[in-house]
């Protein structure tokens, strides 16, 4: 088999579009179509429906693109396997608010450890973050829990406590049924922290008024101290705040938790970085 063929037939249906897959791979678009088209003669089988209103592939073109799917992710997996034995680097995925307020200490014990570390932090939700890790593209991730596929190790690092925080003056101690009315400002689709959120009010069947959905933390505790609602937080990422007036925090009757992992892919969880970071999350984070 060319392969060369193949990855073109690859791109062109996950693209489902000649033009944008030509601009993909960095050719023709004529050169595309007679690679396809190699590969279809070759085998003397039909890939793709040629109508110039729709783009599907043939039942054939259906089998071909789920194998290719499955090659070229083994192709990727294999490329990125390849650059941890060559660079000593480690890439790091992580919701924005643990990049700001817990790993920053975490890089600075790995860095002491090993200065001649590379190291690469990206952020996003836990969901597209755990996506990320799936493909490869991470070595170890520190995200709010959620349901992992079968090739992910993932530990429970910390499970630190929830609370409320509002502009106005609240109790000390309250119960999610104090807030059925409240306009409560919430992470966006694909947090942990909304999912555990939107699921405590539900098993206890309490309206969520949820008026606002935000994917910047650091947005929503302005939206907080400006009146227009209240937001859950640990305590780690508002203790600043507090302290200096920006807005007040309420315990939870309720005694809500984050469950906040480390998770990696099955195929790296002999990785020295991967043990490293691991390490110095476990001896350095979350112990105030």
């Amino acid at each position: 088999m060319n392969f060369n063929h193949l990855q073109a037939f690859y791109y062109v249906a996950e693209c489902k579009s000649f033009t944008v897959a030509a601009e993909k791979l960095h050719v023709s678009q004529p050169t595309l179509s007679l690679h396809v088209q190699s590969l279809e003669k070759q085998y003397g089988i039909v890939l793709i429906n040629r109508n110039k209103k729709t783009f599907t592939l043939t039942e054939d073109g259906k089998i071909i693109f789920a194998y290719a799917q499955e090659i070229f992710s083994r192709a990727s997996a294999l490329n990125n396997t390849i650059e941890d034995l060559t660079t000593g680097n480690v890439k790091i995925g992580s919701t924005p608010t643990l990049a700001h307020y817990v790993l920053p200490g975490v890089i600075r014990v790995l860095k002491e450890w090993h200065p001649s570390l590379k190291v690469q932090l990206y952020t996003g939700i836990s969901r597209e973050i755990l996506e990320r890790l799936v493909n490869f593209d991470y070595h170890v991730a520190l995200i709010g829990h959620v349901e992992y596929p079968s090739n992910i190790i993932y530990k429970t690092i910390a499970q630190p406590k929830l609370y409320f925080i509002s502009a106005e003056p609240m109790k000390e101690i309250i119960r999610l049924a104090d807030l059925s009315n409240y306009p409560i400002i919430l992470p966006e689709q694909g947090s942990a922290t909304r999912d555990y959120i939107i699921g405590e009010f539900s098993k206890r069947r309490i309206p969520l008024n949820n008026c606002i959905d935000c994917e910047n933390a650091q947005a929503i505790r302005n939206m907080v101290r400006l009146g227009m609602g209240g937001a859950f937080f640990p305590l780690y990422s508002i203790a600043d705040d507090v302290r200096e007036g920006r807005y007040r925090k309420s315990e939870l009757e309720e005694d809500l938790h984050l469950t906040i992992d480390i998770a990696y892919v099955r195929e790296r969880k002999n990785m020295k970085t991967v043990k490293n970071f691991t390490a110095a999350v476990r001896d350095h984070a979350f112990k105030a």
